[in-house]
C-alpha cells in the first residue's frame, strides 16, 4: 500500500493501476480482505483522476476563452490543491436574494 505522504501518481499511471486493480478484482483470486484493500485503493485513485480531469477541464476553459475582438481572454487560474478543498467550495450554501422564491 502506498505511503500517504507520497505525491499522487500521474494520471496515466493512476489509470494503469486502476486497470490492474479491476483485473485483480474481476479474476476473483484475491481474499476478501485483499479485495477490500484493493477496492479502497481504486476509489482513492478514481477520486484523484476525477480531480485531475476537472483541473484540466478548467484550464482548457480558461485557455480557450476569447474576448469580443477575438484575442485570448487571459485570467488567473485558481487551482484547488485538494479534493477536500474543492468539495468544501462546492458545499458552500448560496445566499438567496429577496423575492427569489427560495426560502432561507
Amino acid at each position: 500500500m502506498p505511503d500517504p505522504a507520497d505525491p499522487p501518481p500521474r494520471f496515466e499511471l493512476a489509470i494503469a493501476e486502476l486497470d490492474g486493480i479491476l483485473r485483480e478484482l474481476e479474476d476473483g483470486t484475491t481474499t476478501l480482505e485483499d479485495a477490500l484493500g484493493r477496492y479502497e485503493r481504486g476509489v482513492s485513485l478514481l477520486r484523484q483522476c476525477y480531480g485531475q480531469l476537472r483541473d484540466a477541464e478548467q484550464r482548457v476553459k480558461v485557455l480557450a476563452a476569447v474576448t469580443e475582438d477575438g484575442t485570448a481572454d487571459l485570467k488567473p487560474f485558481d487551482h484547488v490543491a485538494s479534493i477536500d478543498a474543492a468539495k468544501a467550495a462546492v458545499r458552500k450554501p448560496a445566499k438567496s436574494s429577496p423575492g427569489s422564491g427560495i426560502p432561507e
